[in-house]
């Protein structure tokens, strides 16, 4: 396979000043508990949300560095993150993605953005790290991270969690998802597909197991349905380990997910999402919409607050929630989830129920129409 190509982008001089190519260059000891993210300009208000809730539930003898993957941060935003988590034993960096992913394209579809690609990076992006977790920017950190850190992970490219929503759609919810993950996807089991919001991922053996390029070449290789978390899955296929699902906790997106969704799941893994429900360790606002910081009725709404309000980016985030609920386009948006989320999907529901030939038909009939790339 041809190397991949450099890119021609054209940064921001004083930005690349504080963007390392390599975690290699960064001025972090990386001794202890790693942790990844990805994120984008438009995303830092959040992302400082996660960190705050890392740094408050830190333990005081163990050392947390925290990398951001990233393409088009400020060098303003840099400095406020690096200012609001320092501390003897919290420090933070920002590896630059161009030199490994250069002018690839990569698909994405709806809610999802490039930046959810970058964690395929991260073996490549931290050749002198060997474990490293890997958090979305959309989550809050509940207890301190190094108990999902020090699982045992040797042998296996990963630790992750059970996805329970997507459990819950193959077994009824939407009767596509099965077949789209043992045809297409090439998954031996279906009920193994992980959740890639939170992993622990070990990094000597991906770098060791799968190239930066063959990642990069199976996420283009066509518009998978979740993206990313399709290539990981297709890869690993099942050799993970299993970790709680405390540790990635899917909130109850539009208060639909735990009754509609999750519900269709097996026993086991009904009863392991109440018990994550319950205790969580890491809340993942996961879903399209439904946000905490635009809907302040989301399931644990409080939770992300309560670390927000310690956030630099507070102001910036209430002045998001205000739009939202004073402006036009802020409207029409609630008007639209309102109608789809409360009136539409339940119906859809009662007169086609889960398991039903009827609703396969349906969603079978919408797929073949773009489906989720609409």
């Amino acid at each position: 396979m041809k190397p991949l190509r450099k890119t021609t982008h054209v940064r921001n001089p004083l930005s690349s000043t504080m963007l390392a190519s390599s975690s290699v260059d960064l001025d972090l000891p990386l001794s202890d508990v790693v942790v990844v993210f990805a994120c984008s300009e438009n995303f830092v208000p959040y992302l400082s949300v996660a960190t705050q809730s890392i740094v408050e539930n830190a333990c005081a003898s163990r050392r947390y560095d925290i990398i951001v993957l990233t393409r088009d941060i400020s060098p303003a935003s840099m400095i406020t993150l690096t200012r609001q988590v320092k501390s003897d034993n919290v420090g933070i960096g920002f590896l630059d993605v161009d030199a490994a992913l250069g002018d690839i394209e990569l698909p994405h579809h709806g809610h999802f953005r490039p930046e959810t690609y970058y964690r395929l990076l991260a073996p490549q992006l931290l050749p002198n790290v060997d474990k490293a977790i890997y958090l979305d920017s959309d989550l809050i950190v509940e207890k301190d991270i190094a108990g999902l850190f020090d699982v045992d992970v040797t042998g296996y490219p990963l630790a992750a969690t059970r996805d329970a929503d997507t459990i819950g759609q193959i077994e009824g919810y939407d009767a596509t998802v099965g077949p789209y993950l043992k045809n297409e996807l090439g998954m031996r089991d279906p009920h193994d597909y992980f959740q890639a919001g939170v992993l622990l991922m070990n990094l000597a053996e991906l770098r060791r197991t799968v190239s930066p390029e063959e990642f990069l070449a199976l996420s283009t290789q066509r518009m998978w349905r979740w993206l990313d978390q399709d290539v990981l899955n297709r890869v690993v296929n099942g050799n993970y380990v299993r970790v709680h699902m405390r540790w990635n906790y899917l909130m109850d997106w539009q208060h639909l997910r735990r009754t509609h969704i999750v519900s269709n799941a097996p026993a086991d893994v009904r009863a392991e999402y109440e018990e994550a429900a319950a205790d969580p360790a890491i809340i993942h606002f996961a879903g399209p919409d439904n946000r905490p910081w635009l809907y302040p009725d989301a399931d644990r709404a409080d939770n992300f607050w309560r670390y927000a309000m310690h956030s630099p980016y507070l102001d910036e985030i209430r002045g998001q929630l205000e739009d939202s609920r004073a402006s036009a386009a802020g409207l029409a948006k609630r008007l639209q989830v309102i109608a789809l989320y409360k009136g539409i999907m339940p119906a859809f529901d009662r007169v086609c129920p889960a398991g039903s030939k009827r609703r396969r038909a349906i969603i079978t009939a919408y797929m073949g129409l773009g489906g989720a790339n609409l």
